[in-house]
């Protein structure tokens, strides 16, 4: 009972001696610190990459040698905001990428040395940063460097309370470990954008919402559930305003899932809405993705422009690396030599790191295991999701099948076939190929049975005797060793 009243005191005190006004930064000290301030909540608010970059750099700049001159914790706040906010301006160029680090990891060491990143505006600094750096780290393949970047901002996020960058640096993470090919693994892409989504609210959090789900929807791509991804890159398009660069984002990515249907005329629609975005990158790969299209519709002179426009960014981004080669070198050295936050070389922090890793070995066995539930929780929901998506797609085939059927036309068949194929349009095909011996009519019933046709309505539809197909479909399970037509279906359907 004593150690447990002493350990209390300890976090007590250690709280209090910590714990800085998170006003004495924040207020402006003279008229000219307040003009310089309003600029910069200005730049920060409203810049937009391209448009404004100018403007924006002959504001930040003026304000950064202004707050230099100046010792106190105002002047170091304002001289990490500035280099953030250089950071970004340099980052909007993708040929920058060194400078843009260069300035976010000095923002981060005036931080380092000056402040305690427990306070509000201090640790969601430090998780804006952390998330480009991440990206920027990304870019360069570097998974631990990316990763590590990436978990610093969500930890940044969550002990201040930011739920807005808590829910982007989640999406990040999501996106991050889809890329590094980590999509269901434990800690993961699915883990993130479920915890994510779990305590999202779209109607207070509408974009870092968006991310989320277009997160996720990236991993239900590569997992190739198509169905499931379109349903999230939907739902993500719903939640941002169509200037936003998220919204060209999924304009791209949907255009990919498109583009592996072979369904290159909306892939086009879509990638020509991601070409009028301003951001350089997405506009490459939404000029390669339409060049590519219109070489599958063999429309070459369509395709040629923008094959030129792909070629000269290439060219660019040659003459970009031999600029950029000290990028990983700068983060990486940044990760090796980062100290602990200052405050935590008293004998209080010490006694409290303690008294926290002993709690931590107590319970990791039981926060693990809490972990793993949540996992397998939302698993079975992305699973349930994907189920509930697949019986509405078939149950509306059923009725297309069946009101054809019921209509008595002529050439019902021809109709349900056309149905089929558009549904499923490799799955007839896969089974030729897998069973060359199955006749036109073997092939015929098989297609019938996918939908739930009785013996006696495929003998109308085929013009054939009960006892006919009911021989044939003897004769199929034979041929294809399959207990039954349905699971024969499963091989080449689902």
């Amino acid at each position: 009972m004593k150690r447990i009243l002493l350990i209390g005191l300890l976090v007590f005190l250690a709280v209090m001696a910590c714990n800085r006004s998170e006003n004495s930064f924040l207020v402006p000290s003279d008229d000219q610190d307040t003009e310089y301030a309003l600029l910069i909540d200005s730049v920060e608010n409203v810049y937009d990459g391209v448009k404004y970059h100018d403007f924006a750099d002959s504001l930040v700049m003026p304000a950064l040698d202004f707050y230099k001159k100046g010792v106190g914790p105002r002047q170091y706040w304002m001289q990490a905001r500035c280099q953030y906010l250089e950071g970004c301006l340099a980052f909007d160029d993708n040929h920058r990428s060194e400078e843009a680090a260069a300035h976010f990891l000095e923002a981060m060491n005036i931080m380092d040395a000056q402040f305690d990143a427990s306070q509000f505006p201090v640790g969601r600094l430090y998780s804006k940063i952390s998330f480009i750096l991440s990206r920027i780290a990304h870019n360069y393949s570097d998974e631990p460097c990316s990763t590590r970047f990436a978990r610093f901002g969500l930890d940044c996020a969550s002990a201040v309370g930011d739920t807005a960058w808590m829910l982007r640096s989640m999406a990040n993470l999501g996106l991050l470990y889809e890329r590094f090919g980590k999509a269901g693994e434990g800690d993961s892409a699915y883990f993130y954008c479920g915890e994510g989504l779990r305590i999202a609210n779209a109607d207070r959090f509408p974009y870092e919402t968006a991310l989320l789900m277009n997160s996720l929807a990236n991993s239900l791509r590569h997992s190739h559930d198509y169905d499931s991804a379109i349903y999230y890159f939907e739902k993500s398009f719903a939640l941002v305003d169509s200037s936003c660069l998220l919204y060209h984002k999924n304009a791209l990515e949907k255009a990919f899932v498109y583009f592996q249907a072979h369904d290159y005329a909306t892939a086009i629609a879509n990638l020509e809405v991601a070409f009028r975005s301003k951001d350089a990158n997405l506009k490459t790969q939404s000029a390669y993705g339409l060049a590519d299209c219109y070489e599958k519709l063999s429309d070459t002179l369509k395709a040629m422009p923008y094959y030129a426009i792909v070629k000269a960014e290439q060219e660019k981004n040659v003459v970009a690396s031999n600029h950029n080669a000290e990028v990983m070198p700068m983060l990486n050295a940044y990760l090796k030599g980062r100290e602990p936050q200052k405050g935590g070389k008293t004998m209080l922090w010490v006694v409290l790191l303690l008294a926290t890793a002993s709690v931590f070995a107590i319970y990791h066995r039981v926060y693990r295991k809490k972990m793993n539930q949540k996992h397998e929780a939302i698993q079975r929901d992305l699973q349930a999701a994907h189920g509930a998506l697949e019986a509405q797609a078939n149950e509306a085939l059923r009725m297309k099948v069946q009101a054809i059927y019921d209509d008595k036309r002529n050439n019902t068949f021809n109709r349900i076939l056309e149905v089929f194929n558009e549904a499923y349009p490799d799955a007839l095909m896969k089974l030729k190929a897998a069973h060359p011996d199955l006749s036109d009519t073997e092939l015929d019933i098989c297609v019938l049975s996918m939908f739930p046709f009785r013996t006696k309505e495929i003998a109308d539809i085929l013009d054939l005797r009960e006892n006919t197909v009911s021989k044939y479909r003897t004769a199929i399970k034979r041929k294809t060793q399959a207990d039954s037509l349905e699971v024969l279906w499963r091989r080449f359907v689902w």
